[in-house]
């Protein structure tokens, strides 16, 4: 059964390393685009507006239709966006084909419980850990070789590897989920809980400050006087760091620790490497920052996966789970496209950089206090 996943995998696997080999990158498109700041930010919060904005209608285009026609739109715009997006040569066609892009991801990550329902029955929670670490694994390792390969090539050169990547991505899903079922259990019923609002918070938390880290880290070694050429390599390590304990995380914790004392320990870890990370910004520490960064994406997004199984806990038949999954996963990305474009900015000045620590220990302090609170049964 697992070779079946494979291709799934890889797809998911290019659409993250696709989306975060421009994390380190966000100061060298501004200067090549002669744009600010902000409007970088954007691009790579567009993933995270595609999928608050399409998380649902994908979930009923995979139901509704098939899985393998979400995951086909999804190869096909995956590869248009990436080549459009390297061919560009002035901003707005390289903010027009990131979105194109970034459409691509709703499309793929909505049908992945039903793909785990359907190929893996005994435990499709493994499956689905599995397959969002995947994804991260993606986007860790683009945020690695980013900067090196941008260093070796240059920056077009750069975003023609993920093209290439696609190409592959495009030719393995045309042939290999032709045997996928046509038709798979899924629902989106479900009635909302005013219970389920701490869910969705942590949810926003977790995910929106894990990109935005993932985005800053080379911005605050310049504003504290760093050549801007060693920020970026350091910038690709700790936003690497923090998506690959990411993958490790959500493929390993949630199956050890569950409900409240997953909840609890997580939660608490979470909000303690931020405090690690903000610290170090100001000590320069790289070694201290580089741990901050992995204990977040480990213990972050743990807790963000167990967050999002608990929400099940508010509605009495598990056929009802399906609105409340889906919704926490679209207040998440709600996160992910506001907060990092505008939190994210006060990270390049370092006058701001205390404002800025402060905002981001409050939200994860008020997560670390709400997980003590979440539902369990």
């Amino acid at each position: 059964m697992w070779k079946r996943i494979v291709p799934y995998w890889l797809l998911i696997f290019t659409i993250g390393f696709g989306w975060f080999i421009l994390a380190p990158l966000v100061n060298v498109i501004a200067t090549k685009f002669n744009v600010s700041l902000t409007s970088v930010l954007f691009i790579i919060s567009a993933y995270g507006y595609t999928m608050a904005i399409l998380g649902l209608l994908a979930g009923y285009i995979s139901s509704k239709f098939t899985v393998k026609v979400a995951l086909y739109s999804s190869a096909i715009l995956t590869f248009i966006g990436l080549l459009g997006r390297e061919l560009s040569q002035e901003f707005l066609p390289f903010l027009i084909f990131s979105i194109i892009a970034a459409i691509a991801y709703p499309l793929a990550v909505a049908p992945v419980g039903n793909i785990a329902q359907t190929f893996f029955k005994r435990n499709p929670q493994a499956a689905v850990g599995i397959s969002i670490g995947v994804l991260f694994l993606g986007m860790s390792i683009g945020s690695f070789v980013g900067p090196s390969i941008y260093s070796l090539l240059g920056f077009n050169l750069t975003l023609l590897i993920p093209v290439i990547l696609s190409i592959i991505s495009l030719a393995v899903i045309l042939v290999g989920i032709k045997d996928y079922p046509k038709y798979y259990t899924k629902s989106l019923k479900g009635a909302f809980k005013i219970g389920m609002i701490k869910n969705w918070y942590v949810g926003l938390a977790v995910a929106s400050i894990l990109v935005m880290l993932g985005s800053v880290g080379s911005l605050v070694l310049e504003a504290q006087g760093v050549l801007s050429a060693v920020a970026i390599q350091f910038g690709g390590l700790f936003s690497g760091l923090s998506l690959l304990g990411s993958a490790l995380g959500s493929i390993i914790l949630p199956s050890i620790f569950k409900k409240r004392i997953g909840a609890i320990l997580t939660g608490l870890l979470t909000f303690f490497s931020t405090l690690i990370i903000i610290y170090s910004f100001f000590t320069l520490n790289v070694l201290l920052i580089s741990l901050g960064y992995f204990i977040f994406g480990f213990f972050g997004n743990a807790y963000w996966s167990i967050a999002l199984a608990l929400t099940v806990a508010y509605v009495n038949d598990p056929a009802e789970a399906g609105l409340a999954t889906s919704m926490y996963s679209v207040i998440s990305n709600v996160g992910v496209a506001i907060i990092p474009v505008f939190l994210g900015s006060l990270f390049a000045n370092s006058s701001t950089i205390p404002l800025g620590g402060i905002i981001v220990i409050i939200m994860e302090l008020i997560s670390a206090i709400i997980a003590f609170t979440l539902k369990t049964d």
